[in-house]
């Protein structure tokens, strides 16, 4: 009930239409007030629920004998809500200062209720400084319960009080900031709410086609509730904005279906701007006579409900009818626009507006800095942790590098020690023990690298190994030659036995011709001739003795 007063209300339009007098609830309040009781309250609460103002007939959540401070502030409170919706606003706001003074040892919830409808009240009656101080209030109080429709709530009625106050540009960065909260919390009234407030910005903001897009989707989530009422302020939403787009005969058509609407159901307020805007349709079709017709009984509507901001504009719309053929009537009701329009938006509304966007950017930038120290501290874990890692996977890193380069090292001593013997059985003379020099022994294990890496897919030559080295076969066969003192050919052979030698070993269950293939050899009779040839022994009789 309450979300649904404060949204539907700073909308523009009244949250619920009454036909019944308010003189009961007069007479009830006064006896409560002269002899405060349950029984009292029971009574006054009792004609709410039989009006169908509240969903209960009893406000104490069946707590027997709750304390007194407590039933007044609920008594109050919701006779603060039946003036409110009544449009008797300084009875209304009589009611919820001496309820709010009672809530402040109360919980966040209904004391952010009292404030917001304050702030509505305050608002209605073009009181902006009072209104702003309470809905910051409110907004403080909703985003400490993080509830996305609440803090929603508080942003659209923030942003219709700074259009209302003649700041529309900074009442839609609110609007904006509502309607993210209004796809958090994912309901379509919401939405419908939300959509309603940013087509009367747009629109205030004399973009009409922007409004339009709004006002649509406005109407679209409203279609989803089958609410009627609400419905009917959608349309008249919309036929504001054709009036802007100058498609005056639209806008007719859609206010002849709202006027008697809203005068059946005694919705003063949007009857009021529902008027002043057929005025202004009838106005740009030329048809001006039908025009003060609705414009009159608009200003008269305003004025006794306390609208000044309505009336003000239906004023306006007056004298541009009659300046051309009654100027002197004319001139007064610009002289009355003007006393208006000088009371609405007065220096010291206009001060008190920006210090309190100032006060409120500077709690949004609190919620903004501490938002982004948690994001901050989120990053500092997460920076640790990826910098653990990388350290991890630099130290398994480098101990993969030595373990490798220990074994290349092995594989490298082992294959020199076969190169002596080979150059010793071919009877060639040298150094055979020559020690590597750093370079030397780079290259030997290139060599060894790409022959090892060819030789799992294809056959090994010298012609494919000089290419993948980038080099000629000649000046490859050269260094080979120089460092190792055989040629390419045959260092190649014994890289690639070795190799045979280690598979036949650590893979008893491989034949020979898988081994032969795995070593870059064409069949399994090259391979054992070329085995037998260097070790004495052919592969097989070499597996049965290791």
């Amino acid at each position: 009930m309450i979300a649904y007063l404060r949204d539907i209300v700073v909308s523009g339009m009244l949250s619920l239409s009454l036909c019944v007098s308010a003189h009961p609830v007069d007479s009830l309040l006064d006896i409560f007030d002269r002899n405060p009781s349950t029984t009292n309250a029971d009574a006054f609460f009792a004609y709410l629920y039989e009006q169908d103002f509240t969903d209960q007939p009893r406000m104490y959540r069946n707590v027997p004998s709750p304390p007194m401070d407590t039933v007044k502030a609920l008594v109050w409170y919701w006779a603060g809500e039946w003036y409110y919706a009544t449009q008797e606003y300084p009875k209304a706001e009589r009611n919820l200062t001496r309820a709010l003074d009672l809530m402040q040892n109360a919980d966040k919830i209904s004391y952010s209720d009292n404030l917001a409808m304050l702030g509505l009240v305050e608002m209605r009656q073009s009181k902006y400084e009072e209104a702003l101080s309470y809905m910051h209030r409110c907004y403080e109080l909703d985003m400490e319960t993080g509830d996305p429709e609440r803090i929603c709530s508080s942003l659209n009625t923030i942003a219709g009080t700074f259009m209302a106050a003649g700041n529309p540009a900074e009442g839609m960065k609110y609007e904006l900031r509502a309607i993210e909260y209004a796809k958090k919390a994912g309901s379509p009234v919401r939405m419908a709410v939300v959509y309603g407030m940013a087509s009367e910005i747009e629109h205030a903001l004399q973009d009409d086609e922007k409004a339009l897009c709004y006002a649509d989707s406005a109407c679209v989530m409203e279609a989803t509730t089958g609410n009627t009422r609400k419905m009917m302020v959608r349309r008249a939403q919309k036929a504001s904005i054709l009036n802007g787009l100058k498609r005056y005969d639209e806008a007719e058509k859609i206010l002849g279906e709202v006027i008697p609407f809203f005068r059946e159901s005694g919705d003063q307020l949007s009857l009021a701007i529902s008027l002043n805007k057929m005025g202004i349709a009838l106005h740009g079709l030329g048809r001006s006579e039908e025009a003060l017709k609705y414009l009159y009984e608009a200003i008269d509507i305003c004025q006794k409900i306390g609208n000044l901001v309505n009336e003000a504009y239906a004023q306006r719309e007056v004298y541009d009818i009659l300046f051309r053929d009654n100027p002197d009537e004319a001139r007064s009701h610009l002289v009355r626009y003007h006393q208006l329009k000088d009371s609405l938006y007065s220096q010291a509304t206009a001060e008190q507006i920006a210090r309190f966007n100032a006060e409120f950017k500077l709690g949004e930038y609190a919620v903004e800095n501490n938002r982004l120290k948690q994001r901050d501290r989120i990053f500092a874990i997460i920076a640790v942790v990826v910098v653990l890692l990388i350290a991890l996977m630099v130290f398994f890193a480098i101990r993969w590098y030595r373990k490798r380069r220990n074994e290349m090292d092995d594989r490298l001593n082992t294959l020199m020690a076969e190169v002596n013997r080979f150059r010793a059985q071919e009877t060639i003379r040298g150094e055979n023990e020559k020690k590597l020099s750093d370079p030397e022994r780079r290259f030997l294990e290139s060599v060894m690298a790409t022959t090892t890496e060819m030789m799992q897919t294809e056959a090994v030559t010298v012609e494919k190994i000089a290419e993948k080295l980038f080099m000629t076969p000649k000046t490859l066969n050269r260094r080979v030659m120089e460092i190792t003192g055989i040629s390419t050919k045959q260092y190649l052979l014994l890289i690639q036995l070795e190799q045979s030698r280690r598979i036949l070993l650590q893979k008893p269950e491989a034949s020979i011709l898988d081994v032969a293939l795995r070593c870059g050899f064409e069949n399994a009779n090259t391979f054992s001739g070329a085995f037998k040839r260097i070790y004495n022994i052919s592969p097989s009789d070499f597996r049965k003795q290791a």
